[in-house]
């Protein structure tokens, strides 16, 4: 099985050189965040059970859930708004939109907090059947205030394009927050869920705002009138990126229901369990392509060969960083469950190497859906996500009727896969898109070997299995490693890690030019 890493006669090194660091610094923080969270998981599997961790999953869905709606979208639209006013070089356009963007985070806040202190018992109802979480529902209300206004926070960082002090506060917040949570948990149990919560929504603001006041912005005095009218560009677009989050949000509410409804909390915490180990690939890598690829693709929104190319060299950085990591998944899943859980959720195994295929899938069409975002076609995006969460839903509920929960996985799997071929020919039709020869032989080799490792494992059983995948996986990342040094084959970084590579590894990654 061979991973195709020739390069195209003519490449932009130093746009592949800008992606990568970008993806290396926050795909490094979210490496680390993930890890620390894993550990954070285990404990809470020793120390909670499946229906502790099914009672985190489903706070944490209400929670964000609150979020999305309450912050209407104007922290992923305030990214855009910043970066199109430092384009602009307009000190006094800066500040206001910095200035508007904190004072709406913090409006909006409170007035979540309030909707979702109001709803709770209704909430609770319909959740769990009974109001018996009703206060713990309350209490989250305070998480929403502090959730939205760090989230405000994180929009300045990414605008201003600080991508080291994003992965700082990243990396920093998790560390004390997931230390503070497994305390809860050791000391109440169940009873330290909502406080552990709390503490973690207390922690990232602190860092956030941290690093934040950092950015040097100008002072600017501006009244309540001024706000409403800057406020009118967030929610443009912000509206879109509000309604797309609660749709993410409510589907993961949605099938906790489902699945809490046709099995019990215990499969809620099994799924919750399959699904977060999955999304470290979503984690590490789509939202390293999202902290700084989103800015730069909309700053070239009028030039479509430009945002052509970079949506390809997007993709191309994305999938080889990640391949290894997606059929290191696929192989070693049952041994991650045994690692960050415990026995009782072995049957997570088969739902992980399904949400690995789904994730793999969102490679390609994360990059081609930033487009209709850069283009500012915020209806559109709206419309297409409405779309593609109805169909989620339809699948989970028609495969997990006949097989089970594993029909969850399976359906995301074939959800995403769905999704690809609408995003593919939207942004055909917005920028006249086309893969490049090189993209398109990276993308089916990738596909055969993701497929060939899927089906192996997934059928096939034995240490002569495990071996042969084992081996597949260390080759493809070797591959991944070569074709990366190919396209950075003047980055210094690049050439000191080949100075320090044996002889034969060296001869397999780097080119003899080099």
């Amino acid at each position: 099985m061979r991973v195709s890493v020739s390069l195209p006669t003519e490449v932009n090194k130093k746009s592949y050189g800008s992606i990568l660091k970008s993806s290396s610094l926050i795909g490094g923080s979210r490496l680390v965040t993930m890890l620390i969270g894993l550990v954070r998981t285990k404990f809470a599997a020793v120390l909670l059970g499946p229906s502790g961790v099914g009672l985190v999953g489903t706070y944490r869905a209400i929670q964000q859930f609150a979020i999305v709606l309450a912050g209407m979208g104007i922290n992923q639209s305030g990214v855009r708004d910043i970066s199109g006013a430092r384009g602009s070089e307009d000190p006094a356009r800066i500040a206001e939109t910095v200035a508007t963007l904190r004072r709406m985070s913090l409006w909006l806040g409170l007035v979540g907090a309030l909707i979702i202190a109001l709803l709770a018992f209704p909430l609770s109802r319909l959740t769990f059947g009974d109001d018996a979480h009703a206060l713990g529902i309350m209490a989250l209300a305070v998480s929403v205030s502090l959730g939205l206004i760090s989230a405000a926070q994180r929009a300045i960082l990414q605008g201003f394009r600080r991508i080291a002090d994003m992965a700082k506060s990243g990396i920093y917040g998790t560390i004390l927050g997931s230390a503070a949570t497994v305390v809860w948990y050791f000391a109440m149990g169940s009873d330290g869920i909502i406080p552990a919560i709390l503490s973690m929504s207390v922690i990232t603001l602190f860092f956030t705002w941290y690093y934040a006041r950092a950015v040097e912005v100008p002072n600017v005095v501006i009244d309540f009138r001024e706000i409403l009218r800057h406020s009118k560009s967030l929610l443009c677009l912000g509206l879109a990126f509000m309604w797309n989050g609660l749709l993410i949000a409510a589907m993961a509410y949605a099938v906790r229901m489902i699945v809490l409804r046709e099995f019990d909390l215990a499969a809620v915490g099994i799924y919750s369990a399959a699904f977060g180990i999955s999304g470290m690939i979503v984690n590490f890598v789509l939202n390293a392509m999202g902290a700084d690829y989103f800015p730069r693709l909309s700053e070239i929104s009028e030039d479509h060969p430009r945002m052509v190319q970079l949506v390809n060299e997007q993709t191309e950085i994305g999938i080889l960083m990640a391949l290894p990591a997606v059929l290191g998944l696929i192989v070693f899943a049952p041994l991650l469950v045994q690692v960050f859980y415990t026995a009782d959720f072995m049957e997570a195994g088969v739902l992980i190497q399904w949400f690995s295929l789904g994730c793999f899938c969102r490679l390609f069409q994360w990059p081609l859906g930033f487009v209709i975002l850069a283009k500012k076609r915020g209806g559109l995006f709206a419309l297409s996500q409405t779309g593609f969460s109805s169909m989620h839903l339809g699948l989970i509920l028609f495969l997990i009727s006949r097989v089970g929960i594993e029909g969850v996985s399976m359906a995301f799997a074939l959800n995403y896969l769905l999704v690809y071929w609408v995003v593919y020919w939207t942004a055909r039709s917005l920028i006249s898109f086309r893969w490049t020869a090189e993209s398109l032989r990276l993308i089916v080799s990738a596909i055969f070997v993701v497929l060939s490792v899927f089906l192996l494992c997934h059928w096939a059983s034995g240490l002569w299995v495990n071996l042969v995948a084992a081996g597949i996986v260390l080759i493809v990342g070797f591959a991944c490693l070569r074709g990366l040094s190919l396209r950075m084959s003047d980055h210094p970084k690049i050439l000191g890690i080949k100075a320090r590579c044996p002889a034969l590894i060296r001869s397999c990654l780097f080119p003899s030019n080099l």
